[in-house]
């Protein structure tokens, strides 16, 4: 037999107060998901103090509290992201403009730093259909089938544009490898 855990006793205690606190959570966000999430964050927020609980105590009483709270604390944070969203001075005075690009982005920003000026040069000189395959082969890692997908093209066209692409950055980097000591490999 098994012995009952901290987290059996928890589940045995809260489980009949769920109705209540899906009612109560329906009541405050008018939306069954909404509730449905708000109760599962309370339940966590309850799990994580449930050391603080004091046995003999209301546990239905504890739990609306702690389900209220987080209601409360939950407009509170909306409200604050709302008003950003809507004033856009404001976002721009708080942070970085570039990094809120940078979050949008954040796979473009992550190879725009990781690529020296010279070669996003040399790779934003090429053309588009070269570039798009060297971008989702080479910097994204993509395989030739999924790259071929998404570009809704076949596969011996995507091997062709990549082998000319890399033809291409070759040329045109050929200099800026030999400064960097990496000439050594070329084929």
């Amino acid at each position: 037999m098994r012995a009952v855990t901290p987290a059996d006793e928890f589940l045995a205690q809260v489980t009949p107060h769920l109705p209540r606190l899906t009612s109560v959570g329906m009541r405050l966000t008018r939306q069954r998901s909404e509730a449905q999430d708000l109760v599962q964050e309370a339940l966590t927020k309850a799990w994580a103090n449930w050391h603080r609980f004091r046995p003999g105590g209301s546990l239905g009483a504890w739990l609306s509290r702690i389900l209220v709270n987080t209601f409360i604390s939950r407009h509170r944070h909306q409200r604050v992201v709302d008003v950003t969203a809507e004033r856009s001075d404001i976002a721009e005075h708080l942070f970085d403009v570039a990094r809120i690009d940078a979050c949008s982005a954040p796979e473009a920003a992550w190879h725009a730093e990781g690529l020296s000026d010279e070669v996003a040069a040399a790779l934003a000189a090429l053309p588009e259909h070269y570039r798009e395959v060297v971008e989702l082969v080479d910097l994204h890692g993509l395989a030739y089938k999924e790259a071929s997908e998404q570009l809704g093209c076949p596969l011996g066209t995507v091997m062709s544009r990549l082998h000319r692409a890399r033809r291409l950055l070759r040329d045109q980097l050929s200099d800026y490898a030999q400064q960097h000591g990496l000439h050594a490999a070329a084929a």
